[in-house]
This record gives C-alpha cells, structure tokens and sequence, in this order.
C-alpha cells in the first residue's frame, strides 16, 4: 500500500514481521543461493541470451513516475511497459495515446506494448469477429493507425528515418479463453472468423506503411484453454506471415477460491510448460510470457512464498529461453478486474511485503526478492543511447 510517511508503511506491514526469525533467515540465505545458483550454474550456458524485461504498472503513460519509481528501487529500467487501449472511435481518446500515453513512455526510454482489446463499452456484437474481418471497421482503424504513425514518426516528424520509434501490439489476446468477445461462441463464431478479422487487421497496417520495423504483433494466449472451450489455442493462429511473436499469459493465482473457481499454489512450470511445448509445435517466433504475477494466498497472505516464486519464474523464464516478461503489477482489488478481488498481483506498491522504499515522502511497500531478481544480467533494458531504444534483432526477438 503507497503511503505518505513511513510510519503509516510500518503500521501496514507490523503484522506479519511476526515470522519466526529462524524463518527470516532462511528467506534471506535462499534469496542469496538463487543468485548464486542462476548466475553460476543455472544460466551460465545462455550468457549471450537475453531477454526483454517489462512490466504493467498501473495506467501506464498516465503514472510514469511510479513505473520510474519503481526502476530506481529494482536498479534497472525495463525495455517495454504495457498498457490497455479499446476499439474506442473517439478522438480524445486516440489523442490522448498517441500524443500523451505512448510519448511519456517512449521518454522514459521504455518501448510500449499495447493491448489493443476489440471492445468498447455496450453491447458486443456475438459476430464481431466477422464484422471487423468484413471491414465495418476500417475507417477507426485507418484513423488510428495514422495516429500511430504521428507516434511513430519521431521527434523529426519524418516517417522511415533514423529516430523513427517502435511499439508492440497484442491484438485479441486469450481466445482460448470464453470471457472475451472474440472468441468463438454458442452463435457460431468459430476460429475461422478470428483468423479472418486478425489477418484484416494486420492489412490495415502494412497497407498504410506499417511493417515489422516499426510495429511487432503478438499473439498472445492464455495459459490454459477453458475447459468448455470446442476450439484449443492452436486453431486460432493467423499463420507465420502475420504474427512476429507469440506470447502467453499466466498467473499463480494462490490457494483461492472466487465464486465456483478454485485455484491452488503453482509453479511457473506447472503453469507455462504445457502451453510453451505446444507453441513450439506450432510455430518458431520468439516466445514471450505477457501477463505473469503471483498472489501472496497460501493459508491467508504468506510474504515469504510469494517471494520465493518470483526469482523461480525469472529462473524459469532464462531456462526456457524465452525472449521477454512482463510482470502484472496491478491490484485487482482498486483496479475493478472482477475476477480476482482478493489477490494483489503487485511487487512494489504491494498491499503486502516485507520492505518499504521511500522518494519524496512517498513509501511503496516491496517484495524484495522481485529487486532480486532484477540483478540478473540477461534481464535486458531498452538503450537509451540508441534513438529506436532496441535494435530491429531485439525487436523481433532475436536476443
């Protein structure tokens, strides 16, 4: 919980300073053998591999000094920061990304990734699928991408030159999934039209002279098809030619229970293996885990295992090879997401923790063993000296 005095921070966090030392301890010595361990032994044959390190903090664009905040605490600044934006044909609101949201971002030397959700309010469309395929659509997306060029072009405002900047773009991610609008449904939306609205989309881009040096799509899944679900993952996928990465999104959503779901304590590896074999099966773009987090619930809030996953899921990720992670850094609870009002996804302005960090009267209670984590090496940040930030190789994943 963000504070305005240290005090208040210390009151938040007396409660669970009553672990048992001997507990303490034992946190404190893993923390220092899982970097002793990842850095010696466990990564020692990819020291030329990396990976681009992001996060989801918040309104992203519109809280930048949080995002900053946060890299001073960790000691490293991310490559890519994610945000959310809705198939909204407003102006203001397309005004506010391109000129406010994405250019605050850009100058804090991180690359965005957008989240581009085909909704916005009301009522949804069972066929909207077919709809955006059939181009009902085009003219919002002719006007947003020409906004999106405004963006691209630099601070020269010339398109195709030196300074020209890059953004990533998921576009109708979790299909696999039955609580979006884009995916298939009982009145006959299939696969078919998903695909069919994906490829429409992307010729929107390269037919405005948007291409692959400027914006990389990424088709992002969620870890697990849902269990009544015709439709697995694979079936959606737009083919090789347009899509430059896949990614994957998955939580450790704790020892739970909201409404008639139940969750329990898992592993990065419990929750990511099966759906990375699968993608490899079916196709060799870079792979990225997305949307990551993990919720403090064992039985009732345990710091202490919420610290230790998080350096397993950075482990996990360089083990893997995967080429970028985004930790979710949100609290659903403030946040309005229905489906996890009990859970706090955050590693710093956490509701819990076992550590505070302190600018400007402001104190952010943190997980210590994420700043951990955020020492190793191969978590790749964006050059601030390079005036595309990363090179067309890192773009595209190739690190």
């Amino acid at each position: 919980m963000k504070t305005s005095s240290n005090g208040l921070a210390a009151a938040a966090l007396g409660w669970h300073r009553a672990i048992p030392l001997s507990r303490s301890r034992f946190h404190h010595l893993s923390s220092a053998l899982f970097l002793v361990i990842t850095l010696v032994a466990g990564f020692s044959p990819r020291a030329s591999a990396r990976t681009l390190l992001g996060v989801y903090y918040g309104n992203a664009g519109w809280a930048m000094q949080d995002v900053q905040n946060m890299e001073a605490w960790q000691g490293k600044q991310y490559a890519l920061v994610h945000l959310f934006t809705g198939f909204c044909d407003s102006s203001q609101i397309m005004n506010n990304l391109f000129q406010r949201q994405l250019p605050a971002i850009w100058n804090n030397h991180n690359v965005p990734v957008i989240t581009w959700v085909p909704r916005c309010g009301g009522t949804i469309p069972t066929n909207l699928d077919q709809l955006i395929a059939t181009g009902k659509y085009d003219a919002y997306m002719t006007a947003w991408v020409n906004g999106l060029k405004g963006f691209l072009r630099g601070p020269d405002g010339v398109y195709g030159t030196g300074d020209d900047r890059r953004v990533y773009i998921r576009f109708a991610h979790e299909m696999n999934g039955n609580w979006y609008p884009w995916s298939a449904n009982s009145s006959g939306q299939t696969p078919a039209e998903y695909i069919a609205m994906w490829r429409h989309v992307h010729a929107v881009f390269t037919s405005n002279g948007v291409g692959p040096s400027h914006v990389q799509w990424i088709w992002c899944v969620n870890n697990k098809d849902s269990d009544n679900l015709t439709y697995p993952a694979e079936q959606y996928y737009p083919g090789d030619d347009y899509v430059n990465w896949v990614g994957i999104d998955g939580y450790n959503w704790g020892n739970m229970t909201y409404g008639t779901l139940h969750f329990s304590w898992k592993t990065p590896a419990q929750i990511f293996d099966n759906m990375i074999g699968r993608l490899r099966l079916l196709t060799n773009k870079p792979i990225g885990i997305v949307e990551t987090a993990s919720s403090p619930y064992v039985v009732g809030v345990d710091i202490l295992a919420k610290n230790q996953w998080i350096p397993t899921l950075y482990s996990y990720v360089g083990a893997q090879h995967l080429k970028m992670v985004m930790w979710f850094n949100e609290n659903p609870q403030t946040s309005g997401i229905l489906c996890c009002q009990l859970t706090d996804w955050r590693a710093f302005d956490a509701r819990d923790g076992d550590g505070t960090f302190t600018v400007d009267q402001t104190t952010y209670t943190t997980y210590s063993d994420y700043r951990t984590a955020m020492s190793l090496s191969w978590l790749t940040s964006a050059d601030p000296a390079n005036p595309r930030l990363l090179t067309q190789s890192e773009f595209s994943g190739v690190l």
